[in-house]
């Protein structure tokens, strides 16, 4: 078993902790990687849609071969069948494949300097004059700052609400758009969330199911019964639509993506938002090493003074949205469908990575007084009043 020195360790080798290696290891500074796994990339983590303007400020550019589609549109159904089109195809919209896009960042960070070791499993952080003592199943680390990175399985020793199971299929059938996003809002089939598809090509897609106290494969099953399609991979995972931690950084152990909830509670997408938390964790880091001075609540502070808002609001939808029947989520759809001004408005100022904010200026004011009328509650208020 091996025993090291180095300046930073980092527990979790996927999206926000490679990118948090690639960010401290150019310049320099020694990083070593822990991933539990023996393929990086496996399980897959995420869906892979996320636009090109948020990759450009995470500083990636996937291989062509990482991108499986564009998407150009959204088609958002109602329980009744009510449905909203909506037009992306100005978004730079696309879809990842999770497992080829993490090997690149793998591979920045290695080229960067970083050492990754697969199989590797996080055991114990303790905290010994001034420095962190690491054991992992492959060995013992001696550093000077400490990243978990580790997920979901971090972020629910901290917090156990706000958390769902989700089941996701890749499947080949030809029932869907193939540059088009499916969502279909059901709070019978899939309370608090919804179900997805997510074409890959006009032949395949990615079809997941989420909800509050299901069992996420039946209703996905149920789902799929009248549309026929050959599963070819199943996947279950969970995912985090609480918001983030209060604290991302606690007696300077750092959290980092999904360890830190840094994923939308609209829909628990964490692309942007995890590897931005994983850009500027690594940035103050490096700033720390550096200066000899402890910077790492900068870290906190750039994140959140990006995102705080979006996910305040997004979190506000949510608390509404959870409240909802079928019939009042008929009602809202019929609200947002009846004047072609909305879907012309949210089409031309759509944002994809904060998109609470389009929602809200593309409402108006007709249509938030009638939303008011199916939904009269405090929450409403201080969302519009944001």
């Amino acid at each position: 078993m091996t025993e090291s020195i180095q300046d930073v360790v980092i527990a979790g080798g996927s999206l926000a902790g490679l990118i948090s290696a690639r960010e401290i290891s150019k310049f320099g500074h020694s990083v070593t990687v822990l991933e539990e796994h023996n393929e990086i990339g496996n399980p897959e983590k995420c869906d892979g849609l996320v636009s090109i303007n948020a990759l450009s400020s995470l500083g990636l550019l996937p291989k062509k071969n990482t991108i499986q589609n564009k998407i150009i549109g959204a088609r958002l159904f109602s329980p009744s069948g009510v449905k909203i089109d909506i037009d992306s195809s100005n978004l730079d919209i696309v879809v990842l494949d999770r497992k080829k896009f993490d090997i690149e960042l793998y591979e920045n960070a290695l080229s960067d300097g970083a050492v990754v070791y697969k199989s590797s499993r996080f055991l114990e952080c303790n905290n010994y004059e001034n420095h962190f003592i690491i054991s992992s199943s492959t060995g013992r680390y001696h550093c000077k700052y400490f990243v978990d990175a580790m997920g979901t399985a971090s972020f629910v020793k901290r917090q156990k609400s706000g958390i769902l199971q989700a089941a996701k299929y890749i499947v080949e059938a030809n029932w869907f758009e193939p540059n088009k996003v499916d969502l279909y809002f059901n709070q019978k089939l899939s309370p608090g969330f919804f179900t997805w598809v997510i074409p890959i090509n006009e032949h395949l897609a990615k079809v997941g199911i989420a909800g509050y106290g299901i069992n996420s494969f039946d209703n996905l099953n149920y789902f799929l019964k009248n549309r026929p399609c050959k599963i070819i991979k199943k996947i279950a995972c969970p995912i985090i639509v609480s918001g983030p931690l209060e604290n991302f950084v606690n007696d300077d152990v750092i959290f980092v993506g999904d360890s830190a909830g840094q994923t939308k509670p609209s829909t628990a997408g964490g692309i942007y938002s995890g590897g931005m938390g994983g850009l500027f964790a690594g940035q103050s880091i490096h700033k720390s090493l550096i200066t000899k001075k402890n910077y790492l609540l900068q870290y906190e502070e750039n994140w959140k003074k990006l995102f705080s808002n979006e996910f305040k609001s997004t979190s506000r939808f949510r608390k509404i949205f959870d409240k909802l029947d079928n019939n009042q989520l008929d009602e809202m759809f019929n609200i947002l469908s009846s004047s072609p001004s909305f879907q012309s408005s949210i089409n031309k100022i759509g944002d994809f990575d904060f998109h609470s904010f389009t929602l809200i200026q593309s409402l108006g004011i007709k249509k938030i007084t009638k939303m008011f009328g199916i939904v009269s509650n405090n929450e409403l208020r201080k969302l519009f009043n944001n």
